[in-house]
């Protein structure tokens, strides 16, 4: 429960002023810590202690005061003597006395955890509100000694939520709710499923786990984090989260720039979820062992005295031997030519001879070997073993036997091959299967955490791509009831099975993001598209959320058009980002349209306070916020795929504030409007 502790109004301001002054202290111990650690970090180059140098930079990179992101947000009395004050970042004084503790520190926890049950040491916990420019403007009390555990949000948590939004995401990190943060600080072990309903903060969520676990695990920093979504867009968005954080080394990645197909074209669907089965991996590695000849002649070096003969014999049972291990061909490669020494060392140790080092390396370089070598495995592309399966029907059928009908090998195979590999126009699933036979070849950086967002649409193939990435541990992030694409695992046992790591299942269930009037349209919707999954529940309420403008029926799209640049104009400023979200075969003309009504939208990832409306196709939709959005033709969505009410779905829950429903046509049935 909230509360303002009985001060005056007096007592309120000197409150406020001393929480002003001590902001103001704060900053400057910030200075003078950046400052230190500058000194330390040249004087260790100076001394040559290259560690001591990077860790000390590195600090001072972290200390960096970024005026966007307040240096402390939260306050705790009751644990300590003194207050504790909670920001992103640890900074002391120059005795060393923390001055405000890390979000992240087992202290912190508690102004995230504490309740009138459980009210671990706190006596109040304290909410700061700022201002844009990082002036402190109020703050909200909470005693925990006899309140009930309610679900009230403070005044300023739920402020700082209805904010106007633009540009990319922010973080949470003043606002994190106890069911968030107990997600947030799980331990490493295995692979981490949050299934969560819209605006339940999954996203943000796992971004906050990933800054957790750089923090408390040595192995994560060492080895970095991955973090990957879906499409170019999405991860501009989600860009500056970790950074304001302090996390700055963090590697984004979208899914189609995960495996080089940023400008590759979309696959039929029929060939696209072929290509996207688990079933392809067992196609492709048949593909590559098929390219390996076991040899039929006798080896025989010149390069040592006395010549050395190996037989074809021994020679398959070493190469033999290899193939059972299924080493890379690289890795192949490289130990075949290792053996090949070590047996001529062994034929001439057995004539009562040696071989020096320096004969030995001469048989590893000699002609005969290198060329052994490369007839058994030869040196590789990715795109000519593809290209050999996708235009040679003999070659597919001999890899694919047991595995794929003819109809799927018909699906995915090239009824006019292009004269060369080079001129292949390669798909976005050939990609991922390109990765997978470059893993066959040599391998690939392993990151100590990957967090997948919107990890519901991965196909299997897609995952395994995942997996050759991942050291062991991963964070995913989806809602199954946002899933879209035809090739995607049905369920998280079955991603699980498909990523081959063990793990394990959390959800949230409720939305801070999303008001409650909008999630009960949306979970009319959630009753066809996923009836196993619990409807997500807002603890937030907005009066007049959700508006319906029908257009008359003859209307053409340029009338539609008039109608949203109306709505969108009579929209205050202040109240932020604009969503106009659209069928995808409209958005060019919906965009000419808004044009000649003099609205110029611009693409999601360059809104910002001066360009504050985005034109979306619904099929782009999944993973943003707006504060408003308005949804153009709700049964053009519906209809323009298979999954256009899974569609629907995604752009009804795309908006904090209000919703706006434009149409012309009949609305589908399912909204109940």
């Amino acid at each position: 429960m909230l509360v303002n502790n009985g001060l005056s109004v007096t007592d309120h301001r000197a409150e406020l002023e001393a929480e002003q002054r001590r902001l103001a202290y704060v900053r400057e111990c910030l200075t003078e810590s950046q400052a230190e650690a500058l000194r330390t970090a040249e004087g260790a180059a100076d001394r040559g202690d290259e560690d001591a140098a990077y860790w000390y930079y590195r600090r001072a990179w972290q200390l960096e005061d970024r005026e966007t992101s307040p240096l402390f947000f939260g306050r705790l009395d009751g644990p300590e003597p003194e207050p504790i004050y909670i920001g992103r970042r640890y900074v002391s004084d120059t005795n060393s006395t923390p001055v405000t503790i890390d979000w992240r520190t087992p202290m912190a926890a508690r102004f995230y955890r504490a309740s009138h049950s459980q009210p671990m040491e706190v006596t109040r916990r304290r909410r700061y509100g700022f201002s844009a420019d990082d002036e402190l403007t109020g703050f909200d009390d909470e005693v925990l000694a006899g309140m009930s555990d309610d679900h009230e949000l403070s005044a300023l948590v739920k402020e700082e939520i209805e904010r106007a939004h633009y540009g990319p995401m922010r973080d949470i990190v003043a606002t994190i709710q106890p069911d968030q943060d107990h997600i947030i600080r799980l331990g490493t072990q295995d692979v981490l499923v949050v299934q969560g309903g819209p605006g339940t903060g999954k996203t943000a969520v796992g971004l906050h786990r990933a800054a957790y676990l750089l923090f408390e695990h040595r192995r994560v920093r060492d080895q970095g984090v991955l973090v990957i979504g879906p499409n170019d867009t999405f991860v501009h968005y989600i860009s500056r989260v970790l950074p304001a954080l302090g996390e700055m080394e963090t590697n984004h990645a979208s899914l189609p720039g995960l495996v080089g197909a940023e400008r590759a074209r979309p696959d039929d669907p029929a060939a696209a979820v072929v290509k996207g089965d688990a079933r392809m991996a067992a196609v492709l590695e048949r593909a590559v062992w098929r390219t390996v000849s076991l040899p039929d002649e006798d080896l025989v070096i010149k390069q040592t005295s006395p010549y050395v003969r190996l037989t074809a014999h021994d020679l398959r049972d070493v190469a033999t031997e290899l193939i059972v291990e299924r080493l890379r061909f690289a890795d192949a490669r490289e130990a075949m030519t290792e053996r090949i020494a070590r047996a001529a060392r062994r034929q001439v140790e057995r004539h009562g001879q040696t071989l020096s080092d320096g004969e030995t390396r001469k048989v590893r370089r000699a002609k005969q070997t290198k060329a052994l070598v490369e007839a058994i495995w030869p040196q590789l592309e990715p795109k000519d073993v593809l290209f050999q399966l996708y235009a040679d029907a003999e070659f597919l059928a001999a890899c694919a036997q047991g595995l794929l009908t003819e109809d799927e090998q018909a699906a995915i195979r090239w009824a006019t091959p292009p004269a060369t590999p080079g001129r292949a126009k390669w798909t976005e699933a050939d990609h991922v299967l390109l990765d997978e036979l470059t893993a066959h070849l040599s391998d690939e950086r392993r990151f100590g955490h990957v967090v997948v967002d919107e990890a519901q649409d991965l196909s299997a193939m897609q995952w395994r791509a995942v997996a050759r990435r991942c050291a062991g541990t991963a964070t995913l992030l989806g809602d199954l009831a946002q899933q879209t694409a035809r090739w995607a695992t049905p369920s998280w046992q079955d991603a699980l099975a498909a990523l081959r790591l063990p793990g394990k299942v959390a959800r949230l269930n409720t939305s801070f993001r999303v008001p409650q009037e909008i999630l009960d349209l949306a979970n009319r919707l959630l009753r066809q598209i996923a009836p196993d999954l619990p409807a997500t529940t807002s603890v937030r309420s907005t009066r007049q959320a959700v508006t319906v403008v029908p257009v008359p029926g003859g209307s053409g799209l340029r009338t539609i058009a008039e109608r949203v640049g109306a709505i969108v104009r009579a929209l205050p400023v202040e109240e932020g980002s604009v969503g106009v979200i659209t069928a995808d075969p409209d958005v060019d003309e919906m965009r000419a349209s808004l044009a000649a009504v003099a609205v110029l939208p611009v693409d999601a990832d360059e809104i910002d306070q001066h360009n504050r409306v985005a034109l979306v196709p619904v099929g782009r939709a999944k993973g943003l916020e707006f504060d408003h959005v308005v949804i153009v033709e709700p049964r053009r969505i519906v209809e323009q795929a298979p999954n256009g009410i899974r569609l629907l779905y995604i752009a009804l829950t795309r908006t904090i504030s209000r919703l706006t429903i434009v149409h012309r046509h009949d609305l589908p049935e399912a909204l109940g409007l």
